[in-house]
């Protein structure tokens, strides 16, 4: 195992490779710049052992929150124009690379999986969320004034179908785990200490399906 900052990387006897997101100090897990970082280090790390990786899941260690998006502190404290353009096309290229990768990916959610929380899932070829109340996915950037910009405005419409889509991203609608299997948001539901044996599952069965 590794680890470095907010991100833990592990190699399972199965050849699966676990990132586990866990903000030191924090109760919940957002992105920031350095988060971003530290996540394209591990993708290239695991792209580099693609002989040895079979998939990839990505889960948190956070009791309630998955990930719960972008640091809008952040944004608030440095409005300047260049820094958050880069940093939008930072998160775009690092989840491009993700949904690149040479293996399968699965997100095991459990808990808030908001913004970019969702953005990241839906890089991945699949995702399993957890039958707990705490879980909810969506994309409420429209509720604060902009759009989610890592890539669910695109992901998304492909996934579920532009009504569906439409209706999340322009309301901030929240999905809980049974109503998001239904309308093909995830690809399977299970109980929160059952989400990551069945992610692992899906990801050694499966096969790459990128959302283009």
């Amino acid at each position: 195992m590794t680890a470095n900052g907010n991100i833990r990387c592990e190699l399972l006897d199965s050849g699966v490779a676990v990132l586990t997101f866990d903000r030191p100090d924090s109760a919940a897990n957002i992105f920031d710049q350095p988060t971003l970082d530290e996540l394209s280090q591990h993708l290239d790390s695991l792209a580099s052992k693609a002989g040895r990786v079979k998939g990839l899941v990505i889960r948190s260690a956070k009791p309630r929150i998955f990930i719960a998006g972008a640091d809008l502190n952040g944004f608030t404290r440095d409005r300047d124009p260049q820094r958050i353009g880069r940093l939008i096309e930072q998160g775009q290229q690092t989840f491009d690379r993700l949904g690149r990768l040479p293996f399968p990916t699965a997100a095991a959610i459990h808990g808030v999986a908001l913004g970019g929380g969702l953005e990241i899932a839906l890089a991945c070829d699949y995702r399993v969320a957890s039958l707990d109340a705490a879980t909810k996915l969506g994309l409420p950037e429209t509720n604060l004034g902009i759009l989610p910009a890592w890539g669910g405005s695109t992901r998304l419409p492909r996934l579920i179908g532009l009504p569906a889509a439409l209706e999340m991203i322009l309301t901030g609608k929240q999905q809980a785990a049974k109503p998001a299997l239904k309308i093909g948001l995830v690809d399977g539901v299970a109980y929160p200490e059952r989400i990551l044996a069945e992610a692992a599952r899906l990801v050694l069965q499966g096969k790459k399906r990128r959302l283009r």
